[in-house]
């Protein structure tokens, strides 16, 4: 008697790892790390940014990884008064020589841009060398100190993968990251049914994730183009 496949799936979210090896090192991202790669040497500070979702999070992880001299606070993470944030982030990093800081994109609460700009005028008294990861436009730099202080930075961009096989070598990367592996034909049908941008593209592929984990369902080209609904839009079009 044959039984029907299923994806072997712990029924729990596993947070998802950062790791080194599945950094993917295309041609939109190379003059960025050559530059980073640069600070780790001589030091500054430096403002990380893109026009879009570029990985900036995994690189920062895999930096820190690499490095055991650098420290990394996830920003966003803490809930707190400007004053808090300022001396939970400095506790955090003041074991390291260089300092590294990431924002998620768009604009920051008050107590975040304000602890920000602390944290800044603090690594140039320290004199510890500060880079911070934050895609935002112009009017979410605020406060006006804040402001002032990113305006003096140099900016640095990462640029999402623009050929597909740069694109899919990410997606397997992402996949790899939610402890998943994900068939070339699916991905095949992502990228030729699906706008080729990472945003689009990454969150199709989390919300695949999520349905065969609650399915219990074995990924198949067939079954993602009907979680994707994509017959509906190629219809629209």
């Amino acid at each position: 008697m044959q039984f029907p496949m299923h994806q072997q799936r712990l029924n729990y979210k596993i947070p998802v790892s950062y790791e080194y090896g599945r950094w993917v090192r295309h041609a939109g991202v190379e003059d960025a790390c050559s530059r980073i790669a640069l600070w780790l040497v001589q030091g500054g500070t430096l403002w990380l940014g893109s026009e879009a979702a570029a990985g900036k999070t995994h690189f920062l992880h895999a930096v820190k990884q690499e490095h055991a001299h650098v420290g990394l606070v996830l920003a966003n993470e803490q809930q707190e008064p400007a004053a808090s944030l300022v001396r939970h982030w400095v506790e955090t990093l003041e074991p390291y020589v260089y300092w590294m800081v990431d924002l998620e994109a768009g604009s920051a609460s008050a107590a975040h841009g304000l602890a920000l700009f602390h944290l800044i005028e603090r690594a140039r008294e320290m004199n510890r060398p500060l880079l911070i990861s934050w895609r935002c436009e112009e009017h979410d730099l605020a406060p006006a100190e804040l402001s002032s202080r990113m305006r003096m930075m140099e900016r640095v961009l990462m640029i999402a993968p623009k050929v597909d096989d740069d694109l899919r070598a990410v997606m397997h990367s992402v996949a790899e990251g939610l402890q998943w592996q994900v068939k070339d034909s699916v991905l095949s049908l992502m990228l030729t049914q699906l706008p080729r941008n990472l945003s689009e593209q990454i969150t199709a592929l989390t919300q695949l994730e999520s349905a065969s984990l609650e399915e219990r369902q074995r990924m198949t080209q067939a079954w993602a183009k009907e979680k994707l609904n994509l017959d509906a839009i190629n219809s629209s079009i």
